[in-house]
């Protein structure tokens, strides 16, 4: 990663031949002569800029350069988009098409073979070949179906691919009446495509408001241009070295905003659930826990009684505004505690809404072949980091209790969340079970827990269209920026003029 990282900066793009080999990289063609067209018609457009906002050559020239060096990277961003557009496509035609393949003969080998059919070329074709030539091979180090099928997963990783493949090696490790498995894959497979391709379409739109709002403003700013240009040239401000180089910070900005929203689209839909929080996760978590401990409040009387004892000296010196100020800063900091509890409480509550249904979802499949106890101990290790405490928690009750039911139910307990005692005391109850019985209640369980999956897409959906909103009002603010100092050089500049 550090390394394509390293390729894609912006000063490595800068060389025509890394940009191009980039882009062959992603199974496109860019030639030489689209780059130079390219150059010479963002080199038209920023003079042109140059010239209506009647900027110096140099500032000009400066925006020419910061142009030039941005428009490498926002070629690549584009086709970046198109590739990563065609591997959510496979991916998802992939475990679309291994499931049903499966479903045929419970053979992961013929269902490879099957699937591999599908497509005619690419790289899902050879991640496909290359993972039956290893199984034929027969030469493995641990598992030889885990191995193998990590091949597709390094070229299309993802949590959903990888519980696929995981559920398959299950059944055949095992064997097992694996239809109702396969049925909850599909149905988890359709929400997720679903839900992203009305990601993807929510932030094409927020990427033309962007370079709406872009327009709008850069129009507006040339109309007040236009407006101080017409102005008697002893009031002008037109050629004022800050307003010269301030309009040139405005064009500069726009650029980087327009780059920024290029980018938000030129990113991974298979990676978009990331467990990448841990350490924000584990501060939260001793936020809250260490709140309900008695004696927490003290911490907060020790940053507001000095403020207190700051605030009667202040009165008693007649300083009455610097008092309140104390007041209002002592009150602050003397429930700062529970100011951080219900910021901490409220995160974790969006992150468990977030990443319950998901551990649910493969808690589903591993009932397929495991008792419940044997479930939870197998969902541990790759479990996101806000249940993991939890969890580890379950299982040590369940070692001591293993018939109670109070190791379910003291399941993130202190959030008091419904749907989260339901679904632990739906696992008690096949727990208790027998075979037959267990079946229904798992399926009773899938069917609760597919609106919550629905919800859990919906947040992430939410979480990813937060940059490109943020985006949508950042061309407000530099039109405001521009304005701001352009309204002050003129007042400056017709108070000189007044008072001479």
């Amino acid at each position: 990663m550090k390394k394509r990282r390293k390729k894609e900066s912006i000063w490595w793009m800068l060389n025509p031949k890394h940009l191009q080999k980039q882009i062959d990289e992603y199974g496109y063609y860019f030639s030489m002569g689209s780059y130079l067209f390219s150059l010479v018609i963002s080199f038209v457009g920023v003079c042109l800029c140059g010239i209506i906002f009647s900027l110096r050559w140099y500032l000009t020239t400066a925006m020419v350069v910061v142009w030039m060096v941005l428009l490498p990277g926002m070629i690549l961003n584009g086709y970046k988009n198109m590739y990563e557009h065609k591997k959510f496509l496979e991916a998802a035609d992939y475990m679309e098409q291994i499931l049903y393949s499966f479903q045929q003969e419970g053979k992961i080998l013929a269902a490879l073979r099957d699937t591999g059919s599908l497509f005619v070329e690419g790289r899902m074709r050879t991640s496909i070949n290359q993972a039956i030539e290893y199984i034929e091979n027969g030469v493995y180090e641990k598992d030889l179906y885990q191995e193998a099928l990590s091949k597709i997963e390094v070229q299309y990783p993802g949590r959903r691919i990888s519980a696929i493949h995981n559920f398959l090696r299950l059944i055949e490790k095992n064997g097992g009446d694996y239809r109702s498995g396969i049925k909850l894959l599909l149905a988890d497979k359709a929400l997720w495509v679903e839900n992203v391709l009305l990601l993807q379409e929510d932030k094409k739109r927020g990427r033309s408001r962007v370079i709406m709002a872009l327009i709008i403003t850069i129009i507006l700013a040339a109309v007040f241009h236009g407006v101080y240009r017409s102005m008697p040239e002893q009031y002008s401000i037109v050629n004022h070295p800050v307003t010269q180089i301030g309009t040139t910070c405005y064009l500069i900005l726009n650029m980087l905003i327009f780059r920024k929203a290029n980018r938000e689209l030129a990113g991974s839909w298979l990676e978009r659930d990331s467990n990448s929080e841990e350490k924000k996760v584990r501060y939260y978590w001793k936020v809250v826990t260490s709140e309900k401990e008695p004696g927490a409040w003290k911490k907060s009387l020790l940053w507001a009684i000095p403020l207190g004892l700051g605030m009667l000296w202040c009165l008693w010196k007649g300083h009455v505004y610097v008092a309140v100020i104390l007041v209002v800063v002592g009150i602050f900091l003397g429930n700062q505690n529970r100011i951080a509890y219900h910021i901490s409480y409220n995160w974790l509550v969006k992150e468990i809404n977030l990443r319950f249904p998901q551990w649910l979802m493969e808690m589903a499949l591993l009932l397929q072949g495991n008792n419940v106890q044997v479930a939870v101990g197998k969902t541990v290790s790759e479990a996101p980091p806000v249940l993991k405490p939890e969890l580890e928690k379950m299982i040590r009750g369940l070692k001591d209790q293993p018939e109670s039911i109070e190791p379910y139910m003291e399941f993130l307990k202190m959030f008091q969340l419904s749907y989260v005692q339901s679904a632990m005391k739906m696992l008690y109850a096949i727990s208790e079970a027998g075979n037959g019985d267990s079946q229904e209640q798992i399926q009773v369980m899938v069917r609760r827990n597919e609106k919550l999956l629905d919800q859990s897409e919906k947040i992430l959906n939410e979480k990813k269209l937060a940059g490109i909103n943020a985006i949508g009002y950042l061309p407000q603010i530099t039109i405001s920026f521009q304005m701001m100092i352009n309204m002050a050089v003129f007042m400056v500049v017709f108070l000189t003029k007044m008072s001479i």
